[in-house]
């Protein structure tokens, strides 16, 4: 009997090995999945054509347009030098942009219009953007698109958020959907401080 129990004894030993070794590989396999995980969330997706285009623009003077506002009112940014300018390129079919919607209100009604103007622009009509403001509270002018300059008729793919400074230079330019803490870190920077560069080539 004791040799039976010896045995027994000895061959639970390889047994606790492999449920150690196995519980192992799995903690090992775990760890490397959730690093693999932190490094793909901290690392910024490469840049494309587009983005690029766009970010050429920062550190350059905005160059002066004119939109429509749902008044049938102008609106050009040369008009709001002294302000902090926030051009906000988004559309209600948008799904990425209605996610950051809520933000924007927020930071209106956060922020004092007489150092903050955030302006909406997109493509989509007066009737469509009229009905968009009053369901979701809208309290910032949204603007129709058309006939401007670059970089605002190179954006593309929305939403894109161009910050411009009191002094009407491009100061940053973020793409996709903003939360609010960026928008409030952006719209309360101090001006542009270094020097002013030449509008990229086309």
């Amino acid at each position: 009997m004791n040799d039976e129990a010896n045995t027994s004894a000895t061959g639970s030993q390889p047994r606790s090995a492999r449920i150690f070794r196995w519980a192992l590989s799995l903690l090992v396999a775990a760890l490397a999945l959730l690093a693999f995980e932190v490094f793909n969330y901290f690392s910024a997706p490469p840049l494309d054509p587009e983005q690029k285009a766009l970010l050429a623009w920062q550190g350059v003077r905005a160059p002066d347009f004119s939109v429509t506002n749902l008044d049938g009112q102008a609106i050009r940014p040369a008009d709001l030098k002294g302000k902090r300018v926030v051009l906000n390129f988004w559309a209600t079919w948008c799904p990425p942009c209605l996610e950051e919607i809520p933000n924007f209100i927020k930071l209106r009604s956060a922020t004092s219009p007489t150092n903050v103007v955030i302006i909406g622009i997109t493509t989509d009509d007066v009737v469509t953007q009229k009905a968009f403001a009053q369901r979701y509270g809208i309290n910032y002018p949204l603007t129709i698109l058309q006939d401007v300059p670059s970089p605002y008729q190179d954006v593309d793919r929305i939403p894109v958020t161009i910050f411009i400074d009191r002094n009407g230079i491009i100061q940053q330019v973020l793409f996709g959907p903003q939360d609010l803490q960026t928008l409030e870190k952006y719209s309360a920077e101090p001006d542009f401080a270094g020097k002013v560069a030449a509008a990229p080539a086309n």
